[in-house]
């Protein structure tokens, strides 16, 4: 385990030292199948959510996420991922709570998955090749390989992270995802997703401070249409320094002296 810990950490410092000493790309590389130039937008600068506008989720028309799971919720649910959503204890949301929480992220460490690291207050990196695309995220610490110009790979196998693959559309890049497990929520809230998620993740930077991610959501097992989000990020300067891991002992120990006294009962 710690060799591979490790060896993790060398590849993400690999990468982020290939980031700052590449910067910015204007060049127009050659696409690797078909010889053609595409021009590749620049995306370059650590990304992280508007300082004091980090709260809230991808509901367009529920940013403050005040209106999940009530009939005021125009997310195209399944009934049985209406129910389930309703079923658990988040804590964020209408029915935020820290007592005996069923968030996976919490209750397990399990990886948080895409597209809910979005919503977590950290950063996260791009770092452009020709061939492949790295999202480097400060919260895990984790990073994406998104392959360029080529297909999914046949009847990917489950995964946290999905099988992406991504191209350029004008100053946008598209990165679509398929294979996923069904056990990370798709937000702080509590909305699920079945293996049957295709999501696509559009990234444009509107100006030199803006990135603007817009999201398809598209799972005919868990919702009855494609439904969109959104989520605006700001460029960051304090630095892409620091790693945050989630740590049993850690939430442990928050339990104990944060959670606890907050929920117990008064005497």
């Amino acid at each position: 385990m710690r060799t591979f810990l490790l060896h993790s950490a060398a590849v993400l410092l690999a990468l982020i030292a290939l980031s700052v000493n590449s910067g910015a790309q204007t060049s127009t590389p050659a696409n690797s199948k078909s010889g053609a130039q595409t021009q590749v937008p620049d995306l370059s600068g650590d990304w992280g959510a508007p300082l004091g506008g980090g709260g809230g989720g991808f509901i367009i028309s529920d940013r403050g996420e005040k209106k999940t799971g009530t009939p005021q919720d125009d997310t195209p649910y399944q009934p049985w991922a209406l129910a389930k959503l309703n079923s658990e204890r988040p804590e964020s949301g209408p029915r935020a709570t820290f007592e005996n929480t069923t968030d996976p992220r919490i209750k397990y460490c399990d990886p948080i998955g895409v597209p809910r690291i979005y919503l977590v207050p950290t950063q996260f990196r791009f770092v452009q090749t020709a061939d492949i695309v790295y999202i480097l995220y400060q919260y895990g610490p984790t990073w994406r390989p998104i392959l360029m110009g080529r297909p999914h790979r046949q009847d990917p196998d489950p995964t946290w992270w999905g099988d992406s693959v991504g191209k350029y559309e004008g100053d946008t890049l598209v990165v679509d995802s398929i294979g996923f497990n069904d056990k990370t929520w798709l937000d702080h809230v509590g909305r699920p997703h079945s293996d049957e998620m295709h999501l696509v993740e559009k990234f444009k930077r509107i100006n030199h401070d803006t990135l603007q991610l817009d999201l398809i959501f598209d799972d005919p097992k868990a919702y009855t249409k494609p439904w969109a989000g959104q989520k605006i990020f700001k460029l960051q300067h304090g630095g892409f320094d620091d790693a945050y891991a989630c740590s049993m002992s850690e939430y442990e120990h928050f339990q104990k002296s944060v959670t606890d006294p907050v929920v117990a009962p008064k005497k």
